[in-house]
């Protein structure tokens, strides 16, 4: 074999390696951290240099794996038969049965690479998601080139590893499932697709349990592939009927008269052989992996309509996942955007068009030309009607040109294609109103009808470009076109990483693993839960796993009420008994408000008063009011530590949303800070502060006046602060009239100025984190970071 059929043989490897090299690369430009300016890129990175994870369900990823690592399951332990989570949603915990290829890849990963050198988990981990996501253009590259050519199949590939949003969760330092959410779907509706358009039974056979196979493997990835599944059979029924019915094609479902025996009828019957295959070896499969909980999983889809109702399905409380960024509702150009940019998405619906304009019928004229009587009188009498004929058979030419554009393998199954991307592209799009979390899933057929259209264009090019050499100069110039926003977006998405968390978190959590109880348990808002529990090796209340539920409501209270009394004993009860309380104070009042105003009341009391008022003011019997109190008034506290940290100065538009809800209306409003940098000028007798915000003090001997600068004009708050060093020099009402409060801190030579929402000024966040716990009793300062200055991070023991 001479060298030319050798590389002509090694050309798809070649391509794959390539552009795998293309995908991963724009990955591992994440590692550098390139958003962080250098003199501070230390302040974000572990003692090894390696930068923090990007986003917080990358540590409960992390602990998860290393839980595998250590004993062979994900759970902290195994309770009645299930791996158990002690951490999360403390202090029950929660199941850890969660999909475990991603802890079983990096595992193998893991081992692996200490085969070759010294690597820690952490650092695998760092890496994983990076090397998964970029293998994605494989399956991509070899689909779209089977039913068109390399062409299409080199812009399928790159459009798909590199479509925005599914790199902005895939780069070196984001561990999350995403990772298999491209490569998994593509290896399933590529061998389904193979399976039913193939026409040997044996193959028919063979790629329908190679796509059951991937079906199972999905399922082990992510909890949200049953979309794949209900995608393929939904596919699969409506093609069968339009072939039948529609298109006449008695081939499609062939008549059991025909069959000595139902088996032989079985076994030749080009639709539901595969489908019948693919949905018993992946049902039965799927069960023996997963049990009864696949049944949970294929209910998903009725369970999550109404993902972002105000309330919870079961109760009055406030839904947390209103507050999800990736649930809200993408505009039209957030999803151009986050698929890759205008050229793919123009592409994709190019391609999904032009196999819609290739089912469209063979042009004819309808008429036959008249009998001329002569030669002279047709010649002389009929010369437009001559030019007429003559020009409707090229319509019919052009028709047949478009078709001969496609390659057999689409061509013949043109109507199968049509089908499986118009219920993909519509299913997925229907997705998008859940939120912009879908987008991943929308772009997946969408950019794979975007490497059709490439295909077809290469094809079309082909009959009008006759030089081979020039062919390739334009095919490579659409291929640039095609490929430039997603690469672009790809290197500005990896050039912006700033790590989730710095120095200031960990080294805060690291104290507390070493200078606390190993029973305490931590609460604060749910962002940094998964953190808290893998840096600090503690139990915590709230994160990104059990965010949604009554939690989101006592949290958010206990940072937006003003009575200190109750923010600890909300604290208290949630570290001890959890939901225990109040889940089993409403099974007595069958009314979420109602629970709500009596917690608020024996909250801020001991145990005895708590059942006097439970029993003489709203009715319980004396052993209701007891089994209520055990919960919310425990004789044994566990030690609980309360974190308040400068994220939550942006967050408290959602925790004061939550924490303020009205059970009655059932609705609330979002109290918002404005916090920046400011400056002093001081003068005779006289100190001016003048902050980013536009907060302005101006301070004249024990004269004090302040509030917003607006043009030529200061708006007058309701208060005005000023704390010194942890001491308040200033506090006085301004405006009765006010909606917005000010507030100047001074610490360390370090100055802030603070705009807020008045119903902010006397919160327990405001005197946690601004006025650094001045007067209270119940909360008491364990660490704080930095140690000088405005601190990030506080640690306080509830008393």
């Amino acid at each position: 074999m001479d060298a030319k059929n050798i590389l002509f043989k090694l050309k798809p490897i070649i391509i794959v390696i390539l552009i795998f090299s293309l995908a991963f690369s724009l990955r591992a430009e994440a590692s550098g951290i390139p958003g962080v300016p250098d003199q501070v890129k230390a302040y974000f990175q572990e003692d090894n240099g390696l930068p923090y994870f990007s986003e917080m369900d990358s540590y409960y990823n992390y602990r998860l794996t290393e839980n595998f690592v250590e004993h062979g399951y994900l759970g902290d332990t195994i309770k009645n038969g299930t791996d158990w989570d002690l951490h999360s949603y403390f202090p029950p915990g929660r199941s850890a049965e969660y999909p475990p290829l991603i802890a079983w890849i990096t595992a193998f990963f893991y081992y692996l690479a200490n085969i070759f050198g010294d690597y820690s988990l952490l650092q695998v981990s760092f890496w994983t998601s990076a090397i998964v996501a970029s293998l994605c253009i494989i399956p991509a590259f070899f689909f779209v080139r089977d039913i068109t050519n390399d062409y299409g199949g080199i812009a399928a590939a790159v459009m798909v590893g590199l479509s925005t949003f599914y790199f902005s969760h895939t780069f070196a330092g984001f561990f999350d499932t995403d990772m298999f959410n491209m490569i998994l779907p593509i290896l399933v509706v590529w061998f389904f697709s193979v399976s039913i358009t193939a026409t040997e039974r044996r193959k028919k056979i063979l790629y329908a349990v190679y796509a059951s196979i991937s079906m199972l493997v999905f399922s082990l990835a992510w909890s949200g592939w049953w979309y794949i599944l209900y995608l393929l059979v939904g596919v699969t029924i409506v093609y069968m009927l339009i072939s039948k019915y529609i298109m006449e094609k008695e081939e499609s479902v062939r008549s059991w008269k025909n069959y000595d025996t139902k088996k032989e009828w079985f076994l030749d019957q080009p639709i539901i052989l595969p489908l019948v295959l693919f949905l018993v070896i992946s049902l039965v499969t799927i069960f023996l992996a997963w049990g009864t909980e696949m049944f949970t999983f294929l209910t998903q889809p009725f369970s999550s309509i109404n993902l972002l109702s105000t309330t919870q399905h079961a109760s009055s409380y406030p839904n947390v996942f209103v507050s999800v960024g990736e649930l809200q509702a993408p505009t039209i150009s957030a999803v151009v955007t986050d698929v890759g940019g205008i050229v793919p998405f123009l592409l994709g619906i190019g391609g999904i068009l032009s196999l819609y304009w290739g089912l469209k019928p063979k042009t004819t004229t309808g008429k036959k030309p008249k009998a001329a009587k002569t030669r002279k009188t047709r010649k002389q009498k009929n010369r437009k009607k001559s030019r007429k004929q003559v020009e409707e058979p090229e319509v019919v030419k052009e028709q047949k040109d478009f078709k001969g554009l496609l390659k057999p393998a689409l061509r013949d199954n043109l109507v199968y294609y049509v089908v499986l991307f118009t219920v993909w592209l519509g299913g997925t799009a229907y997705l998008l109103t859940n939120g912009i979390r879908f987008v991943e899933s929308f772009s997946l057929p969408l950019l794979l009808c975007a490497g059709i259209f490439v295909g077809i264009i290469a094809e079309y090019l082909k009959t009008q470009i006759k030089t081979p050499t020039y062919h390739v100069i334009a095919m490579a110039l659409v291929l640039i076109l095609a490929s430039y926003g997603p690469v672009g977006l790809a290197y500005s998405t990896a050039n912006s990483v700033v790590p989730g968390t710095d120095d200031s978190m960990v080294d805060t959590l690291t104290w507390v693993n070493n200078n606390t109880n190993n029973n305490s348990v931590m609460t604060s808002w749910w962002d940094f839960g998964h953190l808290f529990a893998v840096k600090a090796d503690r139990g915590v209340t709230f994160d990104g796993g059990s965010q949604n539920n009554a939690r989101a409501y006592w949290v958010g209270k206990a940072l937006y009420t003003s009575d200190e009394t109750l923010s600890a004993g909300i604290l208290k009860m949630l570290s001890s008994s959890g939901d225990n309380g109040y889940n089993t104070l409403e099974t007595y009042t069958n009314d979420t408000g109602k629970t709500v105003e009596i917690m608020d009341k024996i909250l801020v009391v001991d145990k005895t008063a708590a059942e006097n008022i439970m029993t003489s003011q709203y009715g319980l019997t004396a052993e209701q009011a007891k089994n209520v109190s055990q919960y919310t008034n425990p004789t044994n506290v566990t030690p609980d530590l309360f974190v308040t940290s400068y994220d939550m100065v942006g967050k408290a538009g959602w925790w004061s949303y939550f924490g303020s809800w009205n059970f009655t209306a059932g609705n609330s409003t979002n109290y918002i800070y404005s916090l920046a940098q400011a400056n002093a000028t001081s003068g005779t007798n006289s100190l001016k502060i003048m902050g980013e915000n536009n907060v302005t003090i101006q301070i004249n001997g024990s004269s004090v006046t302040g509030g917003i600068s607006m043009g030529n004009k200061v708006v007058q708050p309701h208060r005005l602060m000023v704390v010194v060093n942890g001491t308040t020099a200033v506090d006085t009402i301004v405006n009765n009239d006010s909606a917005f409060s000010v507030m100047a801190i001074y610490q360390d030579n370090n100055m802030i100025t603070v705009a807020m929402n008045r119903q902010l000024e006397n919160s327990m966040f405001t005197r946690l984190y601004f006025l650094q716990g001045q007067g209270l009793s119940h909360f008491k300062l364990a660490t704080k970071k930095p140690s000088t200055g405005i601190s990030e991070v506080m640690v306080w023991n509830v008393t």
